[in-house]
């Protein structure tokens, strides 16, 4: 587990922005205290994901949080594509959700399926 000092120090680098004590923050994130309607669990968590990386989130509260916390409300509101799609498999394997095969998803289905059965004509 880290410091109190550690946590301070990741949790400002999320909130940087706000005037308000990083530990808090991070205790409402846990669950330990109440929060508001601007700092409520969920709203934490997302901007946790969207600002630090895998390996700071994993730091500040581990896999076996993120496993019972990371659901699909939570990375629905998560603004980047990217990091929505990474985070969602990553809460299918926390927790152990049957995964489809590399490269088999619906939407690579559609898109291989959509190239391969063109009626495109290529070079005589």
């Amino acid at each position: 587990m880290l410091s109190k000092e550690e946590i301070n120090k990741k949790m400002k680098a999320a909130f940087w922005d706000y005037a308000v004590d990083p530990y808090n923050i991070f205790l409402i994130a846990l669950g330990k205290k109440m929060g508001n309607r601007f700092f409520s669990k969920e709203k934490i968590l997302v901007r946790l994901i969207e600002r630090l990386s895998w390996y700071e989130i994993i730091d500040l509260f581990g896999k076996e949080f993120l496993a019972k916390n990371l659901n699909p409300s939570i990375i629905s509101k998560i603004r980047n594509p990217e990091i929505r799609n990474k985070y969602e498999f990553i809460r299918r394997v926390l927790q152990e959700e049957t995964l489809s095969y590399s490269g088999w998803s619906v939407q690579n289905r559609q898109r291989l399926k959509s190239s391969v059965l063109s009626n495109r004509r290529y070079g005589s």
